[in-house]
């Protein structure tokens, strides 16, 4: 390992120039086999790819990953919210109302109604909303059926049947009376069938679980299945996001750009993320960018 450690930092220090990155159809599984067969070097990237991208590293290019880790946020700043994930988006709906917004929940649109200078979003209770522009994280392929095909050109539709590739990911939470992980945080692994890594979260945050208990989630992307838990533990819930709600709507590499053929309507969100980009950071991103690039255009 440590011979082909060497080996492979040679080339991710060749990859901080862009001469340096492979061609965009090169899998980073390819692009591993240059440097080593070895089974731990491919286990240990493998699983960083389903942690960062939800995908294998045998269905992400080589130059998605390796710009991500010379030039990207890559887990240099990382934490946990005390409350979960949930709870960034208790502070952004908490935000959005101080500032004069509403936030509506478990509200459901059925379609958009796009004109030139305003949008109608119908409602499932048969109401409906209006405003001068839609931002959409329901990804492209989301966003178009509810506009509807025919408000879209044919190149268009071309694209984002082409960009639509999400992604798969089974998540496993349970609960143990006996401390299972030493280590604070998320622990990745390398030769693993299926489990890319292993969050302790009641180091951290000792709230989210019942005294006495440890409180676990593991990660997978799937080849398909999960198997059978140690019996010291029990699980609590099987998640398993893909299709209409995936970790991530485009595989990074292949996504689309915000913009869509309507001047009002915009996507944002894990279907259109920046190159080499993933996850929560991805989506933070586009909505700055979206925001940013709707003023300007709005002159506000």
């Amino acid at each position: 390992m440590s011979r082909s450690g060497a080996k492979i930092l040679g080339g991710i220090g060749a990859a901080r120039s862009d001469d340096g990155l492979p061609e965009h159809e090169q899998t980073l599984e390819q692009w591993l086999n240059t440097y080593t067969k070895n089974e731990s070097v491919h286990g240990i990237f493998r699983n960083m790819c389903a942690s960062i991208f939800a995908v294998g590293s045998d269905e992400l290019p080589a130059r998605v990953f390796l710009t991500y880790f010379t030039r990207k946020s890559a887990f240099k700043r990382f934490g946990y919210h005390p409350e979960g994930t949930i709870g960034l988006w208790r502070a952004l709906a908490d935000a959005t109302v101080a500032n004069g917004g509403e936030v509506r929940l478990s509200t459901e649109v059925t379609s958009l109604a796009m004109e030139p200078d305003s949008a109608t979003a119908v409602l499932g209770d048969g109401s409906t909303v209006t405003a001068r522009v839609v931002l959409s994280n329901v990804g492209p392929s989301g966003t178009v059926r509810l506009v509807g095909e025919e408000h879209f050109d044919a190149d268009y539709l071309l694209a984002v049947k082409r960009a639509d590739r999400p992604s798969a990911m089974i998540t496993v939470n349970f609960a143990s009376q006996e401390r299972l992980l030493e280590q604070p945080g998320m622990l990745g692994f390398a030769k693993s069938r299926r489990l890319a890594y292993m969050a302790n979260f009641t180091d951290l945050c000792p709230e989210m679980a019942p005294p006495g208990w440890h409180l676990y989630v593991a990660t997978a992307v799937p080849r398909p299945a999960v198997g059978d838990f140690d019996s010291r533990a029990r699980v609590l819930s099987v998640v398993i996001t893909r299709d209409a709600w995936p970790p991530q709507r485009a595989v990074a590499g292949f996504d689309l750009t915000p913009e869509t053929p309507l001047p009002n309507l915009w996507n944002l969100g894990d279907g259109v993320k920046e190159y080499a980009n993933g996850g929560t950071t991805a989506c933070a991103e586009t909505s700055r960018l979206v925001v940013e690039r709707v003023l300007e255009r709005l002159g506000s």
